[in-house]
């Protein structure tokens, strides 16, 4: 049975780094054995805030096999609630994890999304990083909505039947599409996983690690780049404190 914190409607697992890994170790293997897809989602507060005004999202967000609390926001909001998340489990920290797990126990992984050429030099970076990892294929489809992405990266997906698919699309679209095609891929464990490769291609700078603890990495990244999301950092704050 799944330990839960719920907040603003959106069902959050409560488990640690390492609990998490296992329990997406475990997917694989479900997977594998009987063809089932398990969703995942790293929610951050944007998630929350455009869940509130998106009811296709928050059922989406209700539904997924797990959860992760990607944003020290959603700690604190647990603590003044009495139900504490244990810890922050981001994609940035759970995609090279994941990599390694991979290596280790011989899964394949698919790299789909991300700007041009970042989600290939994210997968070449991983590999090198961790010898023996199985890099299932690689897309990096052109900017469009998901009803209107080419659907041959569909057949290339199921023709290289991976244990793990990372969708690197942005929050909602990654998991719109996830929704849309998961269950005709059979891939065990899908996960959107947002900006993840750019950070580990080093297209983009992840904050210190002392930045990341302290709630602060949001304040890294506006500085790296404050006119795309300035607004939505303001938007996300206002919202959050004011739904919470």
């Amino acid at each position: 049975m799944r330990n839960l914190v719920v907040l603003l409607g959106v069902p959050i697992d409560n488990l640690n780094f390492s609990e998490t890994l296992a329990q997406i170790d475990h997917f694989v293997r479900a997977g594998r054995a009987v063809r089932k897809v398990h969703q995942i989602a790293t929610v951050n507060t944007d998630f929350l805030v455009k869940s509130t005004g998106d009811p296709k999202l928050l059922r989406l967000l209700q539904s997924v096999h797990l959860a992760t609390p990607d944003g020290m926001p959603l700690i604190w909001a647990s603590r003044l609630l009495g139900t504490p998340l244990k810890e922050r489990v981001t994609g940035a920290d759970l995609v090279p994890a994941l990599a390694e797990l991979a290596a280790q126990k011989g899964y394949s992984i698919y790299f789909f999304g991300a700007g041009p050429g970042i989600a290939q030099r994210a997968a070449e970076i991983l590999q090198q990083r961790y010898p023996g990892l199985k890099v299932a294929g690689v897309a990096s489809p052109p900017y469009t909505s998901v009803q209107e992405m080419d659907r041959t990266a569909l057949d290339d997906i199921r023709a290289a039947d991976p244990d793990i698919l990372l969708v690197a699309l942005g929050n909602p679209k990654q998991e719109k599409w996830i929704e849309m095609h998961g269950r005709h891929l059979g891939v065990p464990v899908i996960m959107g996983v947002g900006g993840s490769l750019d950070f580990i291609a080093g297209n983009i700078k992840r904050a210190p690690l002392w930045m990341q603890r302290t709630g602060f990495e949001w304040l890294y990244r506006l500085i790296q780049e404050p006119r795309r999301l300035w607004r939505r950092y303001v938007v996300d704050m206002l919202v959050f404190s004011t739904r919470f």
